[in-house]
């Protein structure tokens, strides 16, 4: 029966191991869920269709794509006061266009243009025939200045050749070449070419002046062109004219020449005009057709806007069903998931320890959760001053460079950004100002030395927030007020990034137990109670400490590894050795040996016990795990060898078995580079101090000597030191044991004396 019984548990113990040792830190379970609650709420964050009255508040900009009607709806007109529609209709009545009483004979204004073309090249073609030049000479930079073409000298040089016929493959004479831009400029001399760009006028229609006939023209604004619509109407003239993509071009610069804005904006009119719509405001209500676009991206959203915006969402309600929001919310997931296995497979392939460590990632959700908490926020705050501003991304970026690595850190930025202009609806310029602060934010803590230091990165996300505000609003015309209220709040986040992360530093080093260079540099203080207690107590093994801890760093930063983890893991590998520094003989100032009158079997259980005990003191001072591994980890698997062969002698003559277990550190053997590094310092640095007269010989013997030793004894097998950096660590602790035993000169004795 008890057989029977031990079957079924080991029947179950293979089918179900994750459940007899839960570990939150590798489990697969908890990596899972922290996916997936990730996930959910990114996706809550996100809008939709449903939330669509968000972003359309009056004077906002409408960040997503065009918003086309997909059914006719009604208009309903909201109640509002006399002062509002005062202001709606300020905003939206048409400007008025003085129409220009210049004019000038097109034709005879062409045949001038083109009779000093002809005068140009007539005149090359005298110079290349007395090889004194051609096209390109600078005496005729003239002509080219007063026919005003911006062309490069391969463009000069092919009008050239096609001025003179040796352009075959280019059915076109040059005479036909002239007549269809005169033509063309002909049939478009009749267009109304307005002032200003289109895209600053919201109307739909504009009203223009005659000053000759003092009348006046309502017209739709399709019906005119501003200077960039007209250039582009004539290249659609003369493209299936001229087929040659470089004449197209020279044919368009020639006949930019010729396009007269005829069409002048007069504010005074223009404010005329709506003081007589604000005498007459209409209320009306009318429809939006289907097809018809209801705002287009990067719009301001006014007050006839926001009115049908309302009118859409209201009808969508009643015409939306389930499928439309199981279809919305597939979407959404997708744009989320794409971002996030993006960055779960940087940390996979490229931060492997992070990937499998649940804590760690753990703290990576809770900062991407966190900034995208507030991009929802900035988006249901109803307030008209740029709170997206306030998205703290540079915290982010501050605490992933200092817990983690600038890599990382910077890869997150990236993700982080791009989730929050999913979460603002494709806000893009919030993301480009978020990336550029957070970058600089982490380049100025990549190299930090003390916790102060980080508040240096205030200048450098003041100047990323700052260039490209500017930037964008110099690309956009916001405007020097729009653009000044924009720098202020992206200085209040220069401010305030800083502040937070120095903050949330000390919160997520405790809550997630990280080990930071930060941690480090403050362990590294002597004054720390620990070193202070052994400087004090086992000065001879605090020394010994001290010189580790120089061959450490040295030989981890010439193989890439943590030197500051290495030196400050050697101060601490002995704290155990405080409570019996007298059995140690580095601490033996006296010369007298305690283990002359003990069994070695005690001896080495009073060596052997400074590793337990040590791991018990460094926790009581609440050590980071990543300093207590280097307690037993430096020692290994190892023997107390001299005790060991005394054993033995003893065994010779009592003829008494040894158990080599007795004499045995516990271990681990060293399971990281740095503690590998520490393991091959440790017993090198006291070997040194034991030789006599130690030359750069001697000591380089002694190394390889103990390094084979380690090799053999299997004890650097789970560090991953391959032997190309063993070879690079032993050339690092020859250069720093030659500098410490260097020879000294021996000055004569005074005879005298």
């Amino acid at each position: 029966m008890a057989k029977k019984f031990e079957n079924i548990k080991r029947i179950y113990n293979n089918v179900f191991p994750k459940y007899e040792k839960f570990e939150f830190k590798n489990n697969a379970y908890i990596k899972i869920a922290i996916s997936v609650i990730t996930l959910a709420v990114l996706i809550i964050f996100l809008p939709s269709y449903k939330d669509i009255d968000i972003s359309s508040e009056i004077g906002t900009i409408w960040s997503s794509e065009d918003l086309i009607a997909p059914f006719t709806f009604p208009i309903y007109k909201n109640e509002q006061d006399y002062a509002a529609e005062k202001k709606e209709v300020e905003k939206n009545s048409d400007l008025v266009f003085v129409e220009s009483v210049e004019f000038e004979n097109l034709n005879d204004t062409l045949g001038k243009y083109f009779n000093i073309l002809d005068k140009l090249f007539f005149e090359s073609v005298n110079l290349e025939k007395k090889n004194a030049g051609g096209i390109q000479t600078p005496a005729l930079n003239q002509y080219k200045e007063e026919l005003k073409l911006d062309l490069t000298p391969a463009e000069w040089d092919r009008f050239f050749k096609f001025y003179k016929g040796e352009l075959k493959e280019i059915p076109l004479s040059y005479p036909e070449f002239k007549n269809i831009i005169i033509r063309s400029l002909s049939k478009q001399s009749s267009l109304k070419i307005i002032n200003q760009s289109k895209s600053k006028i919201t109307s739909k229609n504009i009203t223009i002046k005659k000053q000759e006939q003092k009348l006046q023209e309502i017209i739709d604004t399709y019906k005119i062109l501003d200077r960039s619509e007209a250039v582009n109407k004539i290249r659609e003239t003369l493209t299936p004219l001229i087929r040659d993509n470089e004449l197209l071009g020279i044919s368009i610069s020639i006949s930019n020449n010729f396009i007269k804005e005829n069409l002048i904006f007069d504010k005074n009119l223009t404010d005329l005009e709506i003081q007589n719509r604000i005498d007459q405001i209409p209320k009306t209500i009318g429809i939006v057709k289907e097809n018809e676009r209801i705002i287009s991206k990067h719009d301001p959203i006014d007050k006839n806007t926001k009115i049908k915006l309302d009118s859409y969402k209201k009808i969508r309600f009643e015409k939306e069903g389930v499928q439309d929001y199981f279809i919305q919310y597939l979407g959404k997931a997708l744009i989320v998931s794409i971002l996030f296995i993006m960055l779960s497979m940087f940390l996979y392939f490229i931060r492997p320890a992070i990937f499998k460590d649940n804590s760690k990632l753990a703290l990576i959700s809770s900062l991407i959760l966190l900034i995208n908490l507030l991009a929802f926020i900035s988006m249901n705050i109803q307030i008209k001053y740029p709170v997206e501003l306030m998205i703290l991304v540079p915290v982010a970026s501050i605490l992933l460079t200092i817990l983690f690595d600038s890599r990382l850190a910077f890869y997150s930025t990236v993700v982080i950004c791009l989730l929050i202009a999913s979460v603002r609806g494709g806000d893009f310029t919030i993301t480009l100002i978020s990336f550029v602060g957070s970058a600089f934010a982490i380049f100025s803590v990549r190299d930090l030395q003390n916790r102060n230091l980080i508040f240096r990165s205030f200048f450098y996300i003041l100047v990323g927030y700052t260039i490209s505000i500017l930037a964008i609003g110099l690309d956009r015309s916001q405007g020097i007020s729009n653009t000044l209220t924009r720098i202020i709040f992206g200085s209040i986040n220069s401010v305030l990034s800083p502040i937070i992360a120095y903050g949330l530093l000390f919160f997520y080093e405790r809550t997630f137990n990280i080990t930071t260079n930060l941690t480090l540099l403050e362990l590294a203080d002597f004054n720390h109670p620990l070193l202070k207690k052994l400087s004090t107590q086992a000065p001879g093994t605090f020394h010994h400490s001290i010189v580790m801890g120089n061959l450490s760093e040295a030989a981890a930063e010439s193989i890439g590894a943590n030197r500051i983890l290495a030196r400050v893991g050697c101060y601490y590998h002995d704290i155990g050795k405080m409570n019996k520094p007298e059995f140690f003989v580095e601490n033996q100032l006296e010369r007298i040996n305690r283990h002359e009158t003990l069994n070695p079997n005690i001896s080495a259980k009073v060596i052997i016990s400074h590793v337990k005990e040590g791991i018990e003191l460094a926790k009581t001072y609440s050590l980071p795990q990543e300093i207590i591994n280097f307690i037993p980890e430096h020692h290994g698997t190892t023997l107390v060898s001299y005790f060991y062969s005394k054993a033995i002698d003893m065994v010779d003559m009592d003829k008494e078995d040894v158990s080599k277990f007795s004499y045995q550190y516990s271990g681990p053997k060293p399971q990281s580079k740095e503690t590998g590094i520490v393991m091959l310092a440790d017993t090198i640095e006291a070997a040194a101090r034991s030789l006599d007269e130690p030359t750069p010989k001697k000591l380089e013997d002694k190394i390889d000597e103990i390094i084979k030793m380690r090799l053999d004894e299997r004890q650097l097998d789970e560090c991953n030191l391959t032997l190309k950096e063993l070879n690079i660590i032993k050339m690092s602790f020859l250069k720093i044991l030659v500098g410490i035993h260097h020879q000294r000169i021996r000055y004569p004795e005074d005879k005298n004396k």
